[in-house]
């Protein structure tokens, strides 16, 4: 069995009497793709948050390969090999393609202040070297392209490619995808469900996603956890989740009342 690379105890949230997300546990094995599903409200990305960093557990402990990350600050979750896109696309509008990929390499930067005000041989060596990793890694991602392109100037699936690559060049292992195909329509949401499995095969990923579109989730997930009301009510195969009670019940009610 492969090894655990992300591993969620009893996490839970609490701001100030609301209880967003109750003893939440889960295991994820290296190379998986693990979704998280639920309806709106449910603590899915407060959940994300605990795990990256973004927010505090009230209670509970996150490890990254048996390393206890639970509060640890984001840049430091980065450096481990974790990385995450949020629900609204986060790019820089004004800046290229390539100017936004970069921006994943910063916390891999071997200059100091002074090569950069001073423009030092050293500063245009890791610059140098920068650029040819990021053009590399759009090559990889058929992005190269538009590596001059404003990220503005791109239509919404590719910016949120672009958003991808740019979580890619910190260098993850675990890559956590909060609802990625959000706002897209069918043909690219199928262009990104392609462009997941091919990147985590590539870069050798184990993802984490959340995400509302449940075809995406069940032909791209091999297992799916399902929260309702901050609580986790089933794990297990896109085809148990499919016929799960309780599961129908959080989406559509009590149908037998």
């Amino acid at each position: 069995m492969s090894n655990i690379i992300l591993k969620c105890e009893n996490l839970t949230m609490q701001f100030g009497g609301l209880v967003a997300v109750n003893k939440f546990s889960i295991q994820i094995r290296e190379g998986m793709i693990f979704g998280l599903i639920g309806p709106n409200g449910a603590g899915k990305t407060t959940a994300f948050n605990m795990i990256t960093g973004n927010l505090k557990p009230t209670s509970g402990k996150v490890y990254f390969y048996d390393k206890d990350i639970t509060g640890m600050k984001p840049y430091k979750i980065v450096s481990l090999g974790m990385a995450r896109t949020f629900q609204n696309i986060r790019l820089f509008s004004n800046l290229s393609v390539l100017e936004n990929v970069l921006t994943g390499y910063h916390h891999k930067l071997k200059y100091n202040l002074i090569d950069t005000i001073l423009r030092t041989p050293r500063f245009y060596k890791y610059e140098n070297q920068m650029k040819e990793e990021g053009m590399k890694l759009l090559e990889s991602v058929r992005l190269e392209e538009k590596a001059n392109f404003r990220a503005s100037e791109l239509p919404y699936g590719e910016r949120r490619k672009v958003e991808i690559a740019r979580a890619l060049a910190t260098g993850p292992k675990l890559l956590l995808l909060d609802e990625p195909a959000a706002g897209m329509n069918p043909q690219e949401t199928t262009d990104l469900m392609y462009f997941i499995q091919e990147v985590k095969e590539k870069f050798d990923l184990t993802v984490f996603l959340i995400e509302h579109d449940m075809k995406f989730v069940m032909n791209l997930c091999e297992t799916i956890a399902v929260l309702d009301h901050g609580v986790k009510i089933a794990e297990g195969k896109p085809e148990e989740i499919r016929k799960n009670p309780d599961v129908i019940k959080a989406y559509l009610g009590d149908i037998n009342a």
